[in-house]
């Protein structure tokens, strides 16, 4: 393990740690359901972090965690970060994705509606490397719908875009699904596609397009959810598919 990662690992664990503290510390002097806030706090490590199917972490394992708020009304806002492992044989030493967020989520005839802004904060980048600032903001919206039944199943339906895609590549369009069902022994099956559209410029002039698909399982274990999935983002890379094609495996928690 390197040295990188494993410092990673110990900042996260403060953090978590930390957070678990004021978590339970805010329960114990304030808790007031009728008052309609939520606090919450998640924390996740997995073998590998992927972005919309790409490696983000040149295949090695990731931590992560968020924290979020939500209102009765339907407001949320939140932060959500992550151990990155970019170009490790250029000077480029970004090390960490955060992202911002806030939106809207409601109910309406039968089905799900979530809008909402999403900002991409990548922290020790060399502004002299090549490509552009990978800095960007998007909005994305979706919609989806939840069934009875003894398998429970779901599906959902998003987009997202950005006027100046991660590089500074303009135009960035993305479109995805998902379906999931619930088994017995708490199993949940669950299949995923998307499709991104880049108009390109500094990072890739030409632009690019490719579809991702992941299928997978999760499963609760007390306080603790594992999922196992495989990936593949058909037509992205060229030659070498291992940053393309990855088996993740992630452990998380949620309080």
């Amino acid at each position: 393990m390197n040295q990188f990662f494993m410092k990673t690992i110990i900042g996260f664990a403060c953090s978590a740690a930390l957070l678990v503290a004021s978590f339970n510390a805010a329960a114990e002097h304030h808790e007031d359901a009728s008052s309609g806030h939520t606090f919450s706090a998640n924390v996740l490590i997995a073998t590998e972090y992927l972005y919309r199917g790409i490696t983000q972490t040149n295949e090695d394992p990731t931590i992560q965690g968020g924290m979020d708020y939500a209102h009765s009304s339907g407001f949320y806002a939140g932060t959500w970060a992550s151990s990155l492992e970019f170009n490790p044989s250029t000077t480029d030493a970004a090390s960490l994705e955060m992202n911002f967020y806030g939106g809207y989520g409601f109910d309406f005839a039968g089905l799900s509606y979530d809008v909402g802004y999403l900002y991409y904060l990548y922290t020790g980048q060399n502004e002299d490397a090549a490509g552009g600032d990978y800095d960007f903001w998007e909005i994305y919206g979706s919609i989806g719908k939840e069934f009875g039944g003894s398998l429970a199943p779901s599906v959902s339906v998003g987009f997202a875009w950005s006027p100046d895609f991660y590089g500074e590549d303009d135009d960035g369009i993305y479109v995805n699904s998902s379906v999931g069902v619930s088994l017995p022994a708490g199993i949940n099956p669950y299949f995923n596609i998307g499709y991104q559209d880049v108009s390109g410029d500094k990072t890739t002039a030409g632009g690019f397009d490719y579809w991702h698909y992941a299928v997978g399982a999760s499963k609760d274990f007390g306080a603790f959810t594992f999922d196992i999935s495989w990936n593949d983002a058909d037509n992205y890379c060229d030659g070498d598919q291992s940053a393309c094609e990855a088996v993740v495996f992630a452990v998380s928690s949620s309080w």
